[in-house]
This record gives structure tokens, C-alpha cells and sequence, in this order.
């Protein structure tokens, strides 16, 4: 498997953090953060753009959606030339940003080569503030001057960027100057130090008299009550852009930069492209700049087990706890309950068998309360129930010995029970027999969607099933060898409930095991106690099939056809991909609306399929040896 790359966040993390941090909020921060020498950045392929500013240039968090910085745009219209790191910081100034030492790490990950947007003007003019304030003439160029020498000493190219303007009309509908004496200070300071210069007051303020006092709402975060999930009270914000106003904003800066050959010719390849922006940019799980509390689970670390660590998370925390795991096997029942969301499982060693949650209870195990058994559910080794959960590079395993147990009636083995909506799994192994991943939610018709990219998961019995919705990307799934010469089990048992348009798909997995040919189905429809509403959507897509998969890989359950299900098939291959009657395939023109994109989406827009891509401007770029 792929080694997982660092996020922007965990590279931050790297150069700051000590267990306990805390993230980045509101103004006054100066002195929250802990002081250390920043290591040296990696070796990279391509230059990086780095956006430093406030928030009409920063990115925001997918609570925030379609609120977004300029800065997050941008990368919608780059070439492959380079990547964009937006390190802006939403409520910042020149001095606070700073202070903070956000400039230091920014400055520790530059290279030779790499450009410095610096746009700082919105908060430096709140002169009130002590912690942000700064004069035109005096501290604001000073501050902004240590930008500037501290790009040029890392070889890096510095860019001074004025404030964009708001949304300022006279009774005339004449387009308003906002910001005082702050922009012409910007462009002496430019003049005085031979910095090139992006004048996205001047350019901002002429787009907004062309746009006028109407057309601009369109622009801004103008929203009718009701009109976005995130924003149920609507709003009347003059200063922040929607979706489509960062993208518009970006255009401006991304076109003078070009005019005036700050960068070279064809950095920008994807002005004119038409590109929604909705659907194109990429807003991460939390604001890039946004440190998490870091809590470590291991030999000699501050906690042994990996559900100590998790119950000494506060409840209903707005910022991210990554629990860092070394290297071992954790023989424990882990459980993150639904008051605690924004988790992260991060296993520390080189691949993801080196860091093992594991524990064996089944379905038919007596607690040990003397409160029954722990049925399929209760069974699992790791339940997720808080929201925004993140694992990587780490396994999960449910090791219940069936052989050893044959006169057990419910052998029914959960590795993991996850109901967290928005979770991201990736590298992560998930290891059992029946019923190894119990993708669920928290109620019938409640939607959960989860994510699984570049993972492995393995079993016999309806291995994969329930009612959430799941896509599994690049992922390998193998189906044990249960010695029969006919039937060897069944890859999914999915239940969505009608309401649910969406249950699982699989694009461009790998279906492979060892067991005889044709003796494997991709899935039947589980109906829990007979609901005629649970129906099961299945999609195999652009996958490769081994030769266990069944000629007739969908079968009934229980009485239930397989043929009054949501089963689909689309342009596989391999010695297990056939078309024929008993094998429907999605039409050709419904497949745009099977994408992981749609999978996901929601009402909020989730898109973690962008991350790491080249929308995602909170990426660390590819090492050079990577």
C-alpha cells in the first residue's frame, strides 16, 4: 500500500506541537503558542505558493461551506507547474500572524523558489486592538517588511498583495474605498523594496462596480434563511465571499500575476476554464492553520491504551485530538462515542500492520456483567460513533477463533462498527470473518457516509454491510477461503433504507482470494427483521474481479430477492467481470451520478476525495524521494 502523505496540518503539528497544544482561535493568541526551532522543509519537485493573509484570502473548514478565501481558490486555476499552501489566517493582521509565530513556520517550509503572497490589511486597520492593530505608515510596513525579508532569505519570492475591497456602495451605487491610507502603504513599501505587487484593491473595487450593489451579493456570503444547511439563519456579510466571489477574487490575483510576470508563463492555465467552484474546491476538515491537541498512545508515551487516550478527550470539542499510535498490538475494546467527534487514529509505524487494535469477543460472547451477550453489534473491537473521525496507516481486527468456537450459535465478529458521519479511513486494514466491517449509522434513514481510500479489508460472511453509505477507493477487499467448492461467501449484505439514495460503492478495487473460482458473491440484501424498506444499493465500478466471484454474483437472503435490489455493475474487468443477464450494469448515462462525489456529498458538500489533490490547498506537496 501507499505511504500516507502528511497533511499541511500534522507538518505544522511536526514543527510546534507538544501534547496538549492548543489550536488557533479567535485574536488574541500571541503568546498561546509554544516557541521551537523549526526543522528543516523537505526536498520538494515543484514550487509552492504560499498565501499568508487574513480571512478574505484564508481557506475554510467544511462547517463553513461555501464561505471561502481567495486563497483556497486558487488552485483551481493553476497549471502543473506548481501547488498552493494557504497558510492565511481568518481575524489576523500583519502583527498578529506574526506574533503568533505563524510566520516563522510558514518561513521554516519555503524553499528556494517558492512565492509569498502577503495580504494583510482587513485587521490592521482595527489600530483599537492592541494585538492586531498597526499604523499605514510605521508598523504595518514594518511588519509587513519582515515578510518580505524573510521570504528573500529563504530564496523564496516574496509578493505584497493589497486588501481586497468590500462591499461598499454610496446611495449612487459607486463602488466605496474601504481601507484608508493601508493600500497606498502597501504599494510604496512595494516601490521602496522592489517588491512586485498585486493590486487587488484597485482590481477588486472595479470588478464590484461592474457587478453593482446587486450583483455582488452573488459574490459575498449573501444567503437566504434555509438556503444552505451551514447557514440556516441566511446572511448579510460584506466583507467574506461565497464560493463563487473567492474564485472570482482569485481570478484577479492570478491574472496579475501573470500580466506582470511575477510568475512564468503558464502557471495559470485555468483562468477561463469555466469551473464551478462548488464543486471544485476543496474545503478541508478544519482551518489549515488550526493546531490540534496531540495525544500520544504507547510504550513510555503518556498513555498506554488507546481507550485512555480517547477518555481523556473532552466532550463535544471544536477542535481536532490526533492520537498518535506507535508501533504494537493494542488488545482492547476501543469505543468513540458520538459526543466526541473530530478524533484522528494515526498509527506512527512504517506500515499498517505495525500498529493492531485488535480483541475477540462475537456476537454469542457473554458479558461480563452477566447482561446477555454482546450480539453483532456489541461485538466489535473499535466502534466509531463521534463525527469528522479520521484513521490511517493502522489495522483493525477482530481475531474471534471460529474453529475453536464451533459450539457458539452467533459467531458473528465485528472488527469495526463505525456510525460516524464524514469519517476518513485510509491505509487501514480491517481483519475478520463474518461480519468484519459494520458500516451502520445512527438510526434507520439517518444518513452516515465514510470514506475508504487505499484500504484492505478481508472476510467470508457478509464481511461488509449495513445501512450507512460507504465509498471504497483503490481498495483492496479479499474474500477468505472457507474450503467450500461452491459457495465461499459473500463480499456485502447492505440495508440502506429506501430513503437513502446512496449505499456502497467500489471504484477501482482490486476483489481478489484465493478461494475456488466461482464461488463468491458480491452481495446479498439484508432486510434486519424483515424491513421491506431496507434495500441495498450496491455499485461495483471500473474494479477488477478475480476469478472467486460468481457468474451470478448477487443472491437472495432470507426470502428476499436480490433482483428487488439496488445492484449494479460498470465497466470491470478481470477473469471475475462478466455481463449477462444476471449481472445488471448501471446505464451508461447515469454513470456521472455514481461517483464518489455523489456518494458523499450530503447536503453539506463533503468532498474528501479532494484531498491531496490538486484542489486541495491545504496539501504538503510531495517530497522529492517520496
Amino acid at each position: 500500500m501507499a505511504a500516507i502523505l502528511p497533511t499541511r496540518r500534522t507538518v505544522l503539528s511536526s514543527l510546534a506541537l507538544t501534547a496538549g497544544t492548543i489550536a488557533l482561535s479567535g485574536t488574541g493568541i500571541a503568546n498561546a503558542l509554544p516557541r521551537t526551532s523549526p526543522e528543516p522543509a523537505m526536498p520538494r519537485t515543484k514550487p509552492v505558493i504560499f498565501v499568508v493573509g487574513d480571512s478574505t484570502s484564508s481557506a475554510y473548514q467544511q462547517s463553513e461551506r461555501p464561505r471561502a478565501g481567495w486563497g483556497q481558490a486558487l488552485p483551481l486555476l493553476l497549471g502543473p507547474q506548481a501547488t498552493v499552501f494557504d497558510y492565511a489566517w481568518s481575524g489576523a493582521s500583519s502583527k498578529s500572524f506574526a506574533d503568533a509565530g505563524l510566520l516563522d513556520r510558514v518561513l521554516a517550509l519555503m524553499q528556494p523558489g517558492d512565492y509569498l503572497l502577503i495580504s494583510f490589511g482587513h485587521n490592521d486597520e482595527k489600530v483599537a486592538d492592541p494585538a492586531r492593530g498597526t499604523l499605514p505608515d510605521s508598523t504595518y510596513k514594518e511588519y509587513l517588511t519582515r515578510y518580505v525579508d524573510g521570504a528573500r532569505a529563504r530564496g523564496g519570492k516574496p509578493v505584497l498583495v493589497t486588501s481586497v475591497e468590500r462591499r461598499r456602495f454610496d446611495s449612487f451605487g459607486t463602488a466605496q474605498d474601504s481601507h484608508g491610507a493601508y493600500p497606498q502603504a502597501v504599494r510604496d513599501l512595494a516601490a521602496s523594496t522592489g517588491t512586485p505587487l498585486v493590486d487587488l484593491t484597485a482590481s477588486s473595487k472595479e470588478l464590484w462596480q461592474q457587478l453593482g450593489p446587486e450583483g455582488t451579493k452573488e459574490h459575498f456570503l449573501f444567503l437566504a434563511p434555509g438556503e444552505h444547511p451551514q447557514y440556516p439563519q441566511g446572511s448579510e456579510d460584506n466583507t467574506h465571499f461565497q464560493a463563487a466571489g473567492a474564485l472570482a477574487v482569485a481570478k484577479l490575483v492570478a491574472r496579475e500575476l501573470q500580466a506582470k510576470e511575477i510568475v512564468p508563463p503558464g502557471y495559470f492555465l485555468k483562468i477561463d476554464a469555466g469551473t464551478d467552484p462548488l464543486l471544485g474546491m476543496y474545503w478541508p476538515a478544519e482551518r489549515p492553520v488550526d493546531l490540534p491537541v496531540t495525544l500520544d498512545v504507547g510504550p513510555g508515551r503518556t498513555f498506554a491504551a488507546v481507550q485512555a487516550a480517547v477518555d481523556s478527550v473532552p466532550s463535544n470539542s471544536t477542535q481536532r485530538t490526533v492520537i498518535r499510535i506507535q508501533p504494537g498490538t493494542y488488545r482492547e475494546m476501543v469505543r468513540v462515542p458520538s459526543s466526541k467527534p473530530r478524533i484522528s487514529f494515526i498509527g506512527q509505524g512504517g506500515r499498517p500492520e505495525d500498529v493492531v487494535l485488535v480483541f475477540n469477543n462475537a456476537s454469542g460472547t457473554p458479558k461480563p456483567d452477566g447482561t446477555g451477550n454482546y450480539g453483532t453489534s456489541g461485538s466489535a473491537s473499535v466502534r466509531i460513533d463521534g463525527p469528522d473521525f479520521e484513521a490511517r496507516n493502522l489495522t483493525i481486527s477482530n481475531d474471534f477463533d471460529e474453529a475453536a468456537n464451533m459450539g457458539m450459535k452467533d459467531r458473528q465478529a465485528v472488527a469495526l462498527h463505525i456510525t460516524a458521519d464524514r469519517s476518513v479511513l485510509a491505509n487501514v486494514r480491517m481483519l475478520g470473518n463474518q461480519d468484519t466491517l459494520l458500516v451502520n449509522s445512527p438510526g434507520t434513514g439517518v444518513p452516515a457516509r465514510f470514506y475508504f481510500d487505499n484500504c484492505y479489508v478481508e472476510g467470508d460472511v457478509d464481511f461488509i454491510f449495513g445501512r450507512g453509505t460507504a465509498v471504497f477507493s483503490g481498495c483492496e477487499i479479499r474474500s477468505l477461503d472457507r474450503g467450500s467448492a461452491t459457495n465461499n461467501g459473500y463480499v456485502t449484505a447492505g440495508s440502506q433504507d429506501l430513503s437513502i439514495t446512496y449505499g456502497y460503492l467500489f471504484d477501482q478495487c482490486r476483489l481478489v482470494s484465493d478461494a475456488t473460482a466461482n464461488s463468491v458473491h458480491l452481495g446479498r440484501p439484508w432486510h434486519p427483521s424483515g424491513d421491506p424498506r431496507a434495500v441495498a444499493q450496491v455499485l461495483v465500478r471500473d474494479s477488477w474481479l478475480g476469478a472467486h466471484i460468481s457468474g451470478t454474483p448477487w443472491t437472495d437472503m432470507s426470502g428476499f430477492s436480490w433482483r428487488e435490489a439496488r445492484f449494479h455493475e460498470l465497466t470491470n474487468r478481470g477473469p471475475g467481470a462478466q455481463v449477462t443477464a444476471d449481472r445488471p450494469q448501471l446505464p451508461a448515462a447515469e454513470a456521472d451520478n455514481y461517483t464518489a462525489r455523489a456518494y458523499l456529498q450530503g447536503a453539506d458538500g463533503w468532498a474528501p476525495q479532494l484531498a491531496g489533490t490538486a484542489a486541495d490547498s491545504s496539501a504538503v506537496p510531495v517530497s522529492a524521494g517520496a
